[in-house]
């Protein structure tokens, strides 16, 4: 089926970043991931035939990037060129090249999910674009696609929690709300180091393996599972706890970093409830919660005096109906 929008016609699509409070590495082999969504830091997308110069009117304000799809001799080469790709596949839609301009305020490489956001907002714009209906199910789906190009053996979680509108439990390729009770917030502290995600899960998947690979993923699951009816329960000290557990179970596995072992140690001496890593390791970022406004500040200081470049502000909460 050829594409039959109109050659003026342009799609737009966006989506957010994201940020695993626990459950990382692990969730690869099928124990649970907490993931919360950061609407604060989006992607945008715009997608038009490639002979509307209208495409090239997405402002580039962030980290812009283009993508050309289709055409003579085209060939995937990248994560989010894949996932379109494959989306145009299934909806059976061939035609002249199409053009998508992206444009991300998510830093990338570390573990924010900016590659599937970004793979999230070019899809949906090209859904705009070609007039064809998108379910969360399916759009999940094919950012999972690129996602495994970009990061080797990619859980899902990435591609689950980019389309996600609240915090979301995930396990085995299935995602679900999950309730919060009470009030906190987390700060999320960019080392400035880049995360080696590819490198992360290579080194954590060697390590998951025999009789003390199992005995990780099951206290994986343990303080996974605990932090789950932890958040339901509002009980901030215990999620806390859980987080602080995680980071040393991830530091186990050689997934942290000086910087992050650093950054971890200056957050819990400042007061936070609990502190960990986040995403693939290496390098990227770390989580430190609480619950009161005024330890988030002297928070926040002890992580820029530990040498982290940025600090964000991300709160935490729902209902436990």
């Amino acid at each position: 089926m050829a594409i039959v929008s109109p050659r003026h016609r342009v799609g737009d699509g966006s989506a957010h970043a994201k940020v695993i409070l626990i459950g990382e590495h692990t969730v690869v082999h099928g124990s649970a991931a907490i993931a919360l969504p950061i609407p604060a830091m989006t992607a945008h997308a715009r997608a038009a035939h490639a002979s509307n110069s209208a495409a090239a009117r997405l402002v580039p304000e962030g980290r812009p990037g283009v993508l050309r799809i289709g055409g003579p001799g085209f060939r995937p080469r990248t994560g989010p060129e894949l996932a379109v790709d494959a989306a145009l596949r299934r909806w059976k839609i061939t035609g002249t090249p199409l053009t998508v301009r992206t444009d991300t305020r998510i830093p990338v490489a570390r573990g924010l999910g900016s590659s599937a956001a970004v793979t999230a907002a070019a899809i949906r714009a090209t859904a705009a674009l070609v007039e064809q209906s998108l379910s969360d199910t399916d759009l999940a789906a094919f950012v999972q696609v690129g996602g495994q190009h970009s990061h080797g053996r990619a859980g899902g979680v990435d591609a689950a929690a980019a389309v996600s509108r609240g915090p979301i439990q995930f396990r085995a390729g299935v995602h679900a709300p999950i309730p919060i009770a009470g009030r906190a917030l987390l700060l999320v502290a960019d080392t400035g180091v880049g995360a080696g995600t590819r490198e992360a899960v290579g080194i954590a998947s060697a390590r998951l393996t025999g009789q003390s690979g199992l005995e990780l993923l099951r206290s994986a699951e343990t303080l996974t599972e605990s932090a789950i009816t932890q958040l339901a329960q509002g009980d901030w000290k215990a999620v806390g706890r859980s987080l602080t557990a995680f980071h040393e179970l991830l530091a186990n596995l050689g997934v942290s970093s000086h910087i992050l072992d650093r950054g971890v140690a200056a957050a819990l001496e400042a007061g936070a409830l609990g502190a960990k890593l986040t995403g693939g390791g290496l390098g990227g970022c770390l989580l430190a919660l609480t619950d009161h406004p005024d330890t988030a500040t002297g928070i926040r200081e002890r992580l820029h005096h530990s040498g982290v470049r940025h600090v964000w502000t991300l709160p935490i909460e729902g209902s436990s109906k």
